[in-house]
Formats: C-alpha cells, sequence, structure tokens
C-alpha cells in the first residue's frame, strides 16, 4: 500500500510536525507487518524509542488522536452522499498487565482491559470505508457489580449514552449532506436513540431486544407477530464455522408502531414512530442451527413497499463488518499482545492500531467489491513488481499492472489460501499474513541494489 501521509488527517494537531508525523509513521509501520511487536515494525533502535516516546508522551493527547482519527474519516467519505455507519463496542484485554496502571473492569472483575467504542463507514453496498468516531475508556473497578443502580442513573451517566454520543456527533461533524443511516445490534435498543432518525438527513436501524409497549397497551412484537405476513423470500445466511452460505426461506412482516416511553426513562418524550421489521425462518431447521433465524428490527427509514424492508435486512446484514473489524484489530494486529506501563498509553496503541487494521480491511473487500481495477488502487510499482515475481517466479515484468482481484488473490496465496475453487475469495486473515510476508520481501528487494554494489 502507498502509505498514509499528513494529507490524509486534515485536522491532525499533536503540538508539532515531529509528532504529527511520527503518528503517521508507526500506523505505516503496523500496516506493514501487522502481528508484529513494536521493535520488529521499527526500522532501528532509534525509531523504536521514538514509538515508545510517542506512546508515552503526556503532550500527546488522547482526544486529539481522536480527532484526528474522525478527521480522517471525513476524509475518505469524499463526496459521498449516502453512507452506512455500523457502531459497536470492543473489549480489548490486558489481563496479564497486571501492573500496568488506569485498566478497568471488563466481563469479570479479573478480567482488565479497555473498551472501544467504534463506528465504521460502509458503502452501501457493503464495502468499508473508514473508521468515522472511536473512543476509549475504562471501567472503575470500584463500580464493578453496580449495576442495579442503573435505573437511577441520568442516561448521560450510563455507559449506553456512548451510543447517543457517537452517533449524535457524526451527524453534527459529518456533511448535512451525507444521508447517514446509523446501524447497531442490540445493545443499542434504547428509547432516548430512538430520536437520532429526527436529525438532519440521519436515520437509525437497530436490532430490538425488548417488547416494548404501544398506544393502547398494545406490545410491539406481539402486535407485529399478529399482523399477516406481507411475503416469503429466499435469503443466503452464512453457515456456521464455515465462509460457505446456505439458503433458507423467511417470512417478511412490517408495520409503523407508535412506542410509548419506558416507565423508567427520564426522556421528555412520550413516544416515537417507528417500524417494526419482523423476519422469521420457515424452511426446516438446518442441521447446524441452534434455532430458526428470527429477526426483529426497529428503523426510522420509510417502509413503503416490500423492496424497503429487504433493503434494510441487507444493510442490517452489514453490521457484521464492524466484527470483522475487531477480528482484524484483535488477531490481526495482536493489539492484545502490546505490553505498555499505563493504560493511556495501550489507549493510543489502540487508535494506531485501528487505523492500520482499516487499511488491512480495505485491501481485502476493494479487491472484491472492484477486482478488475489496477492493483495500484493500493499497492505501489515496488510492492506489486515483487509480489509478480513471486508469484510467477520470473523477473520479466508486464506492461501494465495486474488487476487488483488478482494482486489480492496472490497476497491470499503468501498467506497460505490454496485458491480452489471451492475455497472462495481468500479472508482476511490469510490477507494480512500474506502482506506480512510481501513486505518482508519488498524489503530485502529495496536493499539488494545496495548489496550488488557494495
Amino acid at each position: 500500500m502507498e502509505g498514509l501521509t499528513l494529507t490524509d488527517f486534515p485536522c491532525l494537531q499533536l503540538g508539532n510536525t515531529c509528532r504529527n508525523n511520527r503518528f503517521i509513521k508507526i500506523i505505516n509501520n503496523i500496516v506493514a507487518k501487522p502481528s508484529g511487536s513494536i521493535p520488529q515494525q521499527c526500522e532501528n533502535w532509534y525509531e523504536t524509542k521514538a514509538t515508545y516516546h510517542f506512546l508515552g508522551n503526556k503532550q500527546v493527547k488522547l482526544k486529539k488522536i481522536e480527532s484526528a482519527i474522525q478527521s480522517h474519516g471525513r476524509h475518505e467519505l469524499g463526496a459521498t452522499k449516502k453512507v452506512l455507519i455500523v457502531h459497536d463496542f470492543c473489549q480489548i484485554s490486558y489481563s496479564t498487565l497486571k501492573a500496568t496502571a488506569g485498566l478497568g473492569y471488563l466481563s469479570t472483575k479479573e478480567s482488565l482491559g479497555i473498551v472501544s467504542y467504534n463506528s465504521l463507514a460502509i458503502t452501501p453496498t457493503g464495502t468499508p470505508i473508514s473508521l468515522v468516531y472511536q473512543e476509549t475508556f475504562t471501567r472503575l473497578i470500584e463500580n464493578y457489580g453496580k449495576s442495579n443502580d442503573r435505573h437511577t442513573k441520568k442516561f448521560e451517566d450510563k455507559e449506553s449514552y456512548y451510543w447517543y454520543k457517537g452517533m449524535s456527533a457524526l451527524n453534527k461533524t459529518l456533511d448535512c449532506a451525507i444521508h447517514k443511516i446509523h446501524i447497531a445490534d442490540r445493545e443499542a435498543d434504547i428509547y432516548e436513540l430512538f430520536f437520532i432518525g429526527e436529525e438532519v438527513n440521519s436515520d437509525l436501524l437497530i436490532r430490538s431486544t425488548y417488547d416494548r409497549k404501544l398506544d393502547y397497551n398494545d406490545y410491539l412484537w406481539q402486535h407485529l407477530d399478529s399482523t399477516s405476513v406481507v411475503a416469503e423470500v429466499k435469503i443466503r445466511i452464512p453457515e456456521a464455522h464455515t465462509t460457505n452460505k446456505v439458503e433458507i426461506i423467511v417470512s417478511i412482516k412490517y408495520a409503523k408502531v407508535k412506542i410509548r416511553r419506558p416507565e423508567n426513562s427520564k426522556s421528555k418524550r412520550e413516544s416515537v414512530e417507528l417500524t417494526g421489521i419482523l423476519l422469521q425462518q420457515i424452511s426446516p431447521k438446518q442441521e447446524w442451527q441452534k434455532e430458526l433465524v428470527e429477526w426483529k428490527l426497529l428503523t426510522s427509514l420509510q417502509i413503503l413497499q416490500l423492496t424497503d424492508a429487504l433493503q434494510c435486512i441487507e444493510w442490517y446484514c452489514y453490521r457484521w463488518l464492524i466484527e470483522r473489524f475487531h477480528f482484524v484489530l484483535k488477531s490481526g494486529t495482536e493489539i492484545e499482545k502490546l505490553q505498555l506501563e499505563e493504560a493511556t498509553r495501550l489507549q493510543k496503541a489502540i487508535h494506531l492500531y485501528s487505523m492500520a487494521a482499516i487499511e488491512l480491511m480495505k485491501l481485502t473487500y476493494l479487491a472484491r467489491a472492484t477486482p478488475e481495477e489496477s492493483c495500484e488502487l493500493v499497492l505501489t510499482k515496488e510492492q506489486w513488481a515483487v509480489l509478480y515475481m513471486l508469484r510467477l517466479k520470473t523477473d520479466k515484468l508486464p506492461s501494465k499492472p495486474p488487476t487488483l482481484g488478482e494482486a489480492v488473490n496472490w497476497i491470499g496465496g503468501l498467506g497460505g489460501h490454496l485458491g480452489r475453487r471451492s475455497d472462495g475469495n481468500p479472508g482476511l486473515k490469510v490477507i494480512w499474513q500474506g502482506y506480512r510476508k510481501l513486505m518482508t520481501a519488498v524489503e530485502l528487494y529495496e536493499i539488494m541494489p545496495k548489496i550488488k554494489s557494495g
């Protein structure tokens, strides 16, 4: 890949040019050697020390890094008119780092780490664009086990407020001409969040958890369940523990509803209008399925006909891309193996490693979306030349670069992808493993002339 530059971060302001350049250099080093330790990613001991100094420098403010990431996200969106924004939390474990100051609890009091709230921009056809919002935080150990008092807290004091905070911030910072469709899983079934869809050029699409009260004391999903089936359609879902997709038949129901304010909500709004979409599997359960598929979606988008509901279902399916981002961040860059002395240093590292993870994701998904494009869309001349020589065992280069699809398949091959028809496209894991091997070969290629002349 060409590597990020200062122009990719229009609002990067870390105090001076040296820090700004170091920020970019660290991200590019991680991209070049994902899963490598900091010393392995750096060219020499001076650069290694500079990286550790950057992460430990109290003048490098966490909020400034978060702002830089948001500015990069806006820059990447360009002239986009409609964007899906998928939101989710990611728990990053550092339980082995007992001496690291400032870590918080995760799922248990003994599991220590950092929580990251992430917002990933995706095209309406399912290609990742950029990370447009990210905030990291730690949960105070002394607050563990105090979830019973959550009903007495203000919404702004709850962890669930991060959903509203992230979506609302993006509605303010992104161009108002961009139609923003916020997508989230069941944890975002929060009454106060439902009004995000009323903000300018903004809509909400979430998976529902609660059977909420409607007018006339009816209940949301009981009401939808009692309505007539609009259509029965075939959809394809991923088979458990494989990349294969199987076809199932589902029924679709949808209806506009007025949801009443929950009794424990302190919202000033008494009700909100949304559309509920109920998807239920009616074909027999597959052998690997634990239960039949049932999705309950809520949206502020207008659902006037079946195609509108099916579009929402397709868009909600793209939510899994943020799970893939978390997978690359944890397994691809091995962020959880970092050993730093303070939680704040780890938080800075999480943001930098996240930018690298997005770059690796884009390499994979751009190849699937635009396989016929030139590979120079993402690879430098030296990178694709070395890749071509490794793949075809020749030093004679073609007159034009390989396609992006060819190049990424070859990178996958370096990572262990066999490339058989039944194997499908190379996945994220083999891509980052292959890319690391490619970058090692590129390093050798670049120093060979010096060795010969010496």
